[in-house]
């Protein structure tokens, strides 16, 4: 068996065909590449079923993604606003019990009203200096 192989020389034409990245002499056109050439039509009219049903799917995982979310807002508003509603009767009860005590006693609610005026004059002159 005869061993003898013929010496490679490494100029850059047989380096650049030689190596197995593409260098720009050695980049394939389109009419040799190994692409399968293009049918027409009858690949889109195959695929169209397809990405109809893809895009139904995906629009009905959106709606009902959508109407979810509504959903919980919706329950979120509903106990805020409850809770709102709640902080207006209890500031309600609250204004109302006030009235029926400055009522009872109007006199405790005017010396009340004048002790605590004085504190917060006192407290205001006390920062002006």
């Amino acid at each position: 068996m005869d061993n003898t192989t013929a010496p490679t020389s490494t100029t850059p034409a047989t380096a650049s065909s030689a190596t197995p990245f593409p260098t720009d002499t050695a980049r394939p056109t389109p009419a040799t590449s190994n692409a399968a050439p293009a049918t027409g039509g009858a690949d889109a009219k195959a695929a169209a079923p397809l990405v109809d049903g893809l895009i139904k799917r995906v629009t009905q995982s959106a709606h009902a993604a959508v109407d979810g979310l509504a959903a919980k807002v919706s329950s979120v508003t509903d106990g805020l606003q409850g809770g709102v509603d709640k902080v207006g009767d209890r500031r309600d009860e609250w204004v109302e019990s006030a009235r029926d005590a400055i009522r009872q006693h109007p006199l405790a609610a005017v010396a009340g009203a004048l002790v605590i005026g004085a504190a917060l004059l006192s407290l205001r002159s006390s920062r002006d200096r």
